[in-house]
């Protein structure tokens, strides 16, 4: 049974209801459950009625919920570069490298190699038997999924030009008579492989279908239908396996079910049924997992 689950989708669908019933769904099978919202506009706080923060807070029975903090670890992860930049190239500071990291935050890419952190964090995390993670719309997750192996792509080009440059410097110091640099002693190189095993891990761990189970949420209607498509063509170029398909707001067209089933051959799916009110707080949520249970 897969550890991760980790709910993707187009803004809108209701990633963050269901994320929230499969936690509540986990809670009979699994001694500990967290949910975690990694989605910059939080709703998991209206769903469960409380007010929530980075900090996982019980719920009931052995359930745990967390909003996380995407502007925190943004800063969390500048924090690291320059910290990595400074120590690797300390030669350099009196460049001062200051003023470029103060504006880094506002840089393309921060926002998903911070989800990239959170989720990175949910791997990390040995409290819990089961994880269930609500993600942001489409691109931003996309993105974030894309990064271990866009990472693992220049990891590998750069740690190939280090080498090349250590080389270079090797022929100068000969002719010198200098001491020869060792490419397992080179600190830029270090920290290169250092990077490449994490993002390595982080990746296999994303592939690993025993441990992480995507679930695609979607509506019955042409345009989610749309983005479902894309989102699963995205996944496949990223050999990254989808596991679920979850039917929100279902008005229990069957000929609509039909049709995601031959679209998504081979993929389970869940239908959960329109309801005449709003899905909030306990006992709303544990109706509706019963009958969802009862009807499997």
């Amino acid at each position: 049974m897969s550890k991760y689950r980790i709910f993707i989708g187009k803004g809108g669908v209701g990633k963050s209801t269901c994320s929230s019933l499969e936690a509540v769904n986990q809670i009979s099978k699994s001694k500990k459950v967290m949910l975690v919202s990694m989605d910059p506009a939080h709703n998991l706080h209206d769903i469960f009625e409380t007010k929530l923060s980075k900090r996982p807070k019980k719920m009931f029975d052995n359930l745990y919920v967390s909003e996380a903090d995407l502007p925190g670890k943004s800063k969390e992860y500048i924090k690291g570069i320059k910290n990595t930049m400074l120590n690797v190239y300390h030669y350099q500071q009196s460049l001062n490298m200051e003023k470029y990291f103060s504006i880094l935050k506002y840089s393309p890419g921060t926002e998903e190699y911070a989800s990239l952190l959170i989720l990175e964090d949910c791997y990390k995390e040995k409290s819990y038997d089961s994880i269930v993670i609500d993600t942001p719309p489409t691109a931003l997750t996309l993105k974030t999924l894309a990064l271990p192996q866009v990472n693992l792509n220049w990891i590998n080009a750069l740690a190939e030009m280090r080498v090349q440059i250590i080389e270079k410097k090797n022929t100068v110091a000969r002719i010198r008579k200098d001491n020869l640099d060792k490419v397992e002693d080179d600190p830029v190189y270090i920290r290169l492989q250092s990077m490449k095993e994490r993002y390595k891990k982080l990746n296999e761990m994303l592939s690993d279908t025993s441990i992480t189970e995507l679930v695609l949420v979607m509506n019955e209607d042409e345009l989610s239908l749309s983005e479902s498509l894309l989102i699963k063509k995205q996944l496949d170029e990223l050999h990254l396996c989808l596991g679920k398909i979850a039917i929100n707001k279902s008005k229990g067209n069957e000929e609509w079910k039909s049709k995601i089933q031959s679209i998504f051959p081979n993929t389970p799916i869940v239908s959960v049924p329109l309801q005449d009110d709003s899905i909030i707080g306990e006992s709303s949520l544990k109706a509706i997992c019963s009958n969802l249970n009862a009807e499997a």
